[in-house]
């Protein structure tokens, strides 16, 4: 009776060996299998994974091959955009992901007359949607600190991030020799650029940018007011206009420098460096009128006497009058 016992307890023993060893073979099987699991495509793709509170919910559901491995290590997701030339092991994108080895994506910032264009062009390329984008950067005083470049950036920055990286961009393009030509000029960094931005408007033509600010330097210097159509385009909403009322120069706004004198509260577009640095290095001289020339060019006659000035007026309003442009 004894030896049965014995036996059968002896083969229970055998069997939960067994039995433990190829469930163990399963479990290691399965397991070789998860972290050998191919994935991604012949050609270049990415993995997005959003700064969500639910991520690990989403990825799971998105790529359950890889979250399995990130679950069973009990490791961390990483929010970010995560790319490769060809198809990987899951355990390979899974490390990467959970040591937040993720890709930088470049966003062009152009010089736009609205911010509204500017998310436009952003939010593409980034996780954060163009109403925060625009939200973030809309402000009088985020405005003058947006500086036109290209930035590498991580994929998943939101829209407050991204604004502070554009302060900091904006500080460092501000640096000791700009400055002292600010200063010099008796202006602050958030009314060159202002200055800046009514230049670019007036002119389309860099090289004539510093004589153009220069004029409106001489403008301000003498206490006259700028009467700069480009603040009258804003403030109308219209830049279509190409001639200018003096109707429209009654409009009430705090950007009408033809009724308010010095400068607009804040840029009437996104000023190009190009044009910052036009202000820093203005030409120094005495005109203080210029008027379009008519000859298409989109360059300006400039003016020392308002004499001279009106003979440059009525040869603009000629040309108008016979192209047959009454606005």
């Amino acid at each position: 009776m004894k030896m049965k016992t014995k036996s059968r307890i002896g083969f229970i023993g055998v069997a939960l060996i067994v039995c433990g060893a190829v469930c163990g073979g399963i479990w290691a099987w399965q397991k070789y299998r998860m972290w050998n699991e191919t994935i991604g495509e012949a050609s270049d793709w990415c993995i997005e994974i959003p700064p969500v509170d639910d991520s690990r919910v989403w990825f799971a559901q998105a790529y359950p091959e890889i979250s399995a491995v990130i679950d069973w290590r009990g490791w961390s997701l990483y929010p970010g955009r995560y790319c490769e030339v060809e198809p990987q092991k899951a355990h390979a994108i899974a490390r990467r992901i959970a040591t937040g080895e993720r890709e930088e994506v470049s966003i062009p910032v152009p010089s736009k007359r609205t911010v509204a264009e500017i998310a436009g062009v952003i939010a593409p390329r980034i996780w954060a949607d163009s109403s925060s984008i625009h939200e973030a950067l809309a402000s009088d005083s985020m405005l003058w600190q947006i500086t036109p470049n290209t930035y590498r950036v991580y994929w998943e920055i939101d829209a407050e991030s991204l604004a502070n990286r554009m302060r900091s961009e904006s500080a460092a393009w501000w640096n000791t020799d700009r400055l002292k030509k600010a200063w010099a000029l008796g202006l602050r960094q958030h009314e060159v650029v202002t200055l800046a931005s009514i230049v670019q408007e007036e002119t389309a033509d860099v090289k004539e940018a510093p004589r153009v600010a220069g004029l409106y330097l001489n403008r301000l210097n003498k206490k006259m007011l700028l009467q700069a159509d480009p603040t009258l385009k804003f403030a109308l909403g219209d830049w279509t206009l190409r001639r200018v009322l003096d109707e429209d120069k009654k409009v009430a706004s705090p950007y009408n420098t033809y009724r308010n004198p010095g400068l607009p509260p804040g840029p009437i577009r996104i000023a190009d460096p190009r044009y910052i640095d036009a202000v820093l290095n203005a030409e120094k001289h005495n005109f203080l009128y210029m008027c379009a020339k008519p000859d298409g060019s989109g360059n300006h006659a400039f003016a020392r006497s308002y004499q001279e000035h009106l003979k440059n007026a009525r040869a603009w309003q000629n040309m108008l009058n016979r192209e047959r442009i009454y606005r």
